[in-house]
């Protein structure tokens, strides 16, 4: 069971121990003080205890810089008070429990859903746990603005007397009820773990050590604000324990981490972390490999604080650390002066590099110092230098506060790349007061400073305030300093290397320098370096514009984007098929990986563009009910005879364009063309520019542009591929009952959107090929009486750049297109009760082949289906009233198989790449809609009020225009 230990307690240790070791710096009076051991603790003051020589070089306990009660090599450094006074973290700005840090929701909720970050498949969470959780999160949500409430009001309260009585009165009531509110939801949590009541196991004995009593409002009186600052937190992170989760903290959104992150890296299993470091009293979970130092716990959980930063397990409880699957290493150079020297420091490098430590945390250094000369002896070392390449060092900038200006002379080490310093910064993402800067120091070699050699060029920060660890017995504790913004660092390089193997130690720190957040002045500056640590950005492409794709031969393919628009594409539910891009990385590479639906484009429009065509849509649903008694058609002309020949007549015509249409760069915003009929056989040639497969069909109950789109409708959309720009039909009867006609249509879209308001013109998808596409039909149509007519088309689809709508770009695109022929049967009826029924249904395939010179090749022909019923009825609630319901399945794709040949990474140790295949069933969820439009004219012929809706009645939505339901309601007035 894990121990609930009293945060602001171990803080206060630490804190205590920077505070008096200060004291003791400078001279051997320290060591001459006879104070009484209440005023001094006899470990801090053995100079020659241990393995430090204070005889040795420079390291004279009695005068110079270097100093033993203090420490040569002191983790704590300075004044470290940061918990109270400006920071007050629990309220305002800096409120973790709601806004852009709420650790309960959000980006950081890895405790329910499909996410199961712990034990793969095993969700730690179940049974009660999750809706106890439930319970949790708004709990939070509430109680974080109300503490803020509650600590203001408090700290207005003047000293008490007789003329406040009554406000500490009201006072204790707000705390009485901030505990209620908290024993509804962790009451039972609290009887499980304890045994007792919510106050008996928990409250009472937090009230007690802060001497608070809120039936008496006397104990609350002059309570500074560090002390309502150290309650709340101890409150949190004491209510946390019994949550039956990990702890979520502050840092974790600041550094952009979460464990679905790091578990989608591998948490850093197989890593190998090295610590020099305090000595734990027990690993808490954390798989420790070796610990070396031959040194006992020194009652100081600095050590564990650190080690829990790095690689504390993801088992429900406690905290978590960055990396949970690496290994630690350890070493302990610390005596019971909680002190060191260089030469215990050195040998601990020696004896993790030999273990293969692939990063090294260093949360140590020297007082003064942001980096200190003598690293420049330990890096030259003959037996760490052998070794320094595949381990990157990563030191804390210690906390004094100062910004060096001493170079460090680097001549004898000559390489910077595997190192890394680390900074702190407040939940704000200031720097931290305490923090040391870098300043202009340059490690120089042999007195000049390179590219990339000043301090600055290796630093960034880090979260180093108020950050939740472990503190080695079981329970949490709260720190501060850079020495634990270090471990942070170390994790998230701990989840690069496990990521990419291959990487040496300067491709890792230049992959956590690249990808870090610039704070502070723009680039690399003197007080934060290259910025904040941004884990998510360390695990992404650093360039999206930089990355490529590998053939099977494996020769290089740029690509500037990497997507495709979806048409009809889709992908059987649960396909894992991934792309692998790379990213070059100074003489390496990173590879990543890109699902299919990662690949599938978002339109690059705004909301409101968006917004725009789906306004579009609606309207045109309107417009479409509003002519009951033409049987809701699109397809009224404006005609007029200009010549003509004995039988033969030719006629010009004009005609709205689609509405959904308009919204793209279309040669022209409406349709005309011109028409030559004989009146006597029947023959008849129609050459225009519009809608070719509305203009095709003869089918008085689909004669909506809708009908014919692949998106929304069900009738022949293989031809409505082609809809849009120029066609032709050629048309004779057969016989008394029976006509043929044969055409071309074709269309060309640049894909831009054209704003209906504006006129301005936008690309949907960036760098995406406009679409081109014609087609050949081929109709018979046969009345086998007034009431039924049936008929069958034939239609071959060439696209000229795309699959069935879709389009992709670089490497994936469907160059040479697709060819797809398809059949399609269709049956009218006039039935009784003024019923009409129409039907139709497509069958079409895609042939298999390769798409030019792109990497995609579609392997075996895709078979694809559609339907539409329609029902029409006048004079369903008045005369001259109009309903029509349909109901859609458009194009959509029952199998076929779309492949991509790359390469990949065969071996994640040596980064040896080999070619790949990567398949994608083509399926996906059958889209089914149902639709109804209502139309009744009002006022005789002068107006028409109309009723439209839609419905999504299964499937997945397939076009960004679309939406699950839809509905409206018209009123047109004509004068």
């Amino acid at each position: 069971m894990m121990k609930a230990k009293r945060s602001w307690k171990s803080t206060t240790a630490l804190v205590l121990a920077s505070a008096i070791l200060p004291s003791l710096l400078g001279s051997a009076a320290g060591a001459q003080d006879t104070g009484t051991s209440e005023q001094k603790d006899e470990r801090f003051i053995l100079p020659y205890h241990g393995d430090i020589n204070p005889f040795r070089g420079d390291i004279d306990p009695f005068h110079g810089d270097i100093n033993p009660f203090h420490g040569d090599i002191n983790p704590f450094y300075g004044d470290i008070s940061p918990f109270w006074g400006d920071i007050e973290p629990f309220w305002g700005d800096i409120d973790p429990f709601h806004g852009d840090i709420n650790p309960f929701h959000g980006d950081i909720s890895p405790f329910w859903g499909d996410i199961e970050p712990f034990r793969g498949d095993i969700d730690p969470f179940d049974g009660d746990i999750n809706p106890f959780w439930g319970d949790i999160e708004p709990f939070w949500g509430d109680i974080g603005p109300f503490w803020g409430d509650i600590s203001a009001f408090w700290g207005d309260i003047e000293p008490f007397d007789g003329t406040t009585a009554g406000e500490y009165d009201a006072l204790a009531g707000q705390l009485s009820d901030m505990f209620t509110r908290a024993e509804d939801v962790f009451g039972p949590a609290v009887a499980d773990r304890t045994g007792g009541s919510f106050r008996s196991g928990f409250l009472d004995a937090l009230l007690s050590e802060y001497g608070f009593d809120p039936a008496d409002p006397r104990s609350l009186d002059g309570v500074s604000a560090e002390e309502r600052a150290r309650f709340f937190l101890d409150f949190y992170d004491g209510l946390m324990s019994f949550s039956g989760i990990d702890h979520v903290d502050h840092w974790m959104p600041a550094v952009n981490w979460s464990p679905a992150l790091a578990q989608s890296a591998g948490n850093g299993d197989g890593v190998v972390v090295g610590m020099i470091d305090f000595s734990l009293l027990g690993d808490g979970g954390i798989d420790i490999r070796s610990s070396q130092g031959e040194r006992d716990w020194l009652d100081l959980n600095h050590g564990a604080a650190v080690a829990s930063l790095i690689a504390a397990p993801l088992d429900g409880q406690g905290v978590m650390g960055v990396a949970s699957g690496a290994t630690l290493v350890t070493y302990n150079p610390f005596d019971e002066t909680l002190s060191s020297n260089w030469t215990d420091v050195a040998e601990g490098v020696r004896r993790l590099v030999q273990q293969q430590a692939s990063v090294i945390n260093m949360s140590l250094g020297m007082p003064g110092w942001t980096f200190h000369q003598d690293w420049a002896d330990i890096m030259s070392d003959r037996r760490v230098s052998v070794h320094a390449e595949n381990a990157l060092f990563v030191v804390a900038a210690g906390n004094d506060g100062i910004t060096q200006t001493a170079d460090v002379d680097w001549s004898a080490v000559g390489d910077v790349s595997n190192l890394l310093i680390v900074g702190s910064v407040d939940p704000n993402g200031r720097v931290s007061r305490f923090s040391n800067r870098p300043g202009d120091a340059c490690f120089t070699v042999n007195g000049q400073c390179g590219d990339g050699f000043r301090l600055m060029d290796r630093f960034l920060v880090a979260p180093g305030e108020l950050v939740l660890a472990s503190d080695g017995e079981g329970g949490v504790v709260r720190v501060n300093g850079t020495s634990f913004a270090a471990p942070l660092v170390s994790g998230a390089a701990a989840l690069v290397q496990g990521r990419w193997e291959w990487l040496n130690a300067s491709n890792v720190a230049d992959v956590l320098l690249w990808s870090a957040t610039d704070l502070g002045d723009p680039g690399v500056d003197a007080t934060y370096g290259w910025g904040l640590l941004n884990v998510e950005g360390a695990l992404s492409p650093l360039d999206e514009g930089n990355l490529y794709v590998l053939d099977g031969r494996g020769r290089h393919h740029g690509i500037d984007s990497l997507n495709i628009s979806r048409g009809r594409l889709r992908i059987e539910a649960g396909q894992d098929g991934m792309i692998t891009v790379f990213e070059p990385l100074a003489d390496t590479y990173r590879d990543f990986s890109i699902s299919y639906d990662e690949l599938m484009s978002s339109s690059d429009l705004s909301e409101e563009e968006k917004a725009a065509i789906t306004e579009i849509y609606l309207a045109e649903r309107a417009r479409n009910t509003g002519n009951a008694g033409n049987s809701f058609a699109d397809t009224y002309e404006a005609g007029r005879v200009i010549g003509g020949a004995g039988a033969l007549t030719v006629r010009a015509f004009a005609a709205a364009a689609d509405p959904y249409q308009r919204s793209s760069s279309r040669d022209l915003p409406f349709q005309a063309g011109i028409e030559i009929a004989d009146r006597i056989d029947g023959r008849s040639l129609r050459l225009g520019t519009g809608e070719g497969a509305l203009a095709l069909n003869r089918d008085t109950g689909f004669q909506l542009f809708s009908d014919h789109r692949p998106v929304t409708g069900g009738v022949n959309p293989v031809l409505g591929f082609a809809s849009g720009g120029a066609y032709m039909l050629s048309s004779w009867r057969m016989g008394a009952d029976t006509r043929m006609t044969v055409g071309f249509s074709a269309t060309h879209d640049a894909r831009d959107f054209v704003n209906p308001f504006t006129g301005e013109e936008r690309p949907v998808f960036a760098g995406m090929p406009a679409y081109a596409a014609t087609a050949m039909v081929a109709d018979v149509r046969h009345s086998v009486n007034d009431r039924f007519a049936v008929s069958a088309t034939y239609t071959h689809l060439d696209e000229a750049a795309g699959f069935l709508g879709a389009q992709a770009t670089g490497p994936l695109a469907f160059d040479g297109g697709a060819q797809t022929d398809a059949v399609s049967f269709g049956a009218e009826a006039r039935l009784p009760a003024a019923l009409q029924v129409s039907a139709s249904a497509t069958l079409a395939r895609s042939r298999a082949g390769r798409f030019g010179d792109s990497l995609m090749q579609l392997t075996e022909d895709a078979v694809s289906t559609a339907f539409q019923v329609t029902a029409l009825r006048e004079g369903v609630l008045a005369d001259g009233d109009a309903v029509r319901f349909s109901l859609i399945q458009p194009l959509h794709l029952e199998d076929g198989t779309l492949s991509f040949d790359g390469s990949v990474v065969t071996d994640r140790t040596t980064g040896e790449i080999g070619p790949s295949t990567t398949s994608w069933a083509l399926g996906g969820e059958r889209a089914v809609y149902g639709e109804l439009l209502y139309a009744l004219p009002v006022f005789g012929d002068q107006a028409n009020l109309s009723v439209f809706g839609r419905s999504s009645l299964s499937g997945d939505a397939v076009s960004g225009t679309e939406t699950a339901l839809a509905s409206g309601l018209r009123f047109d007035l004509r004068f």
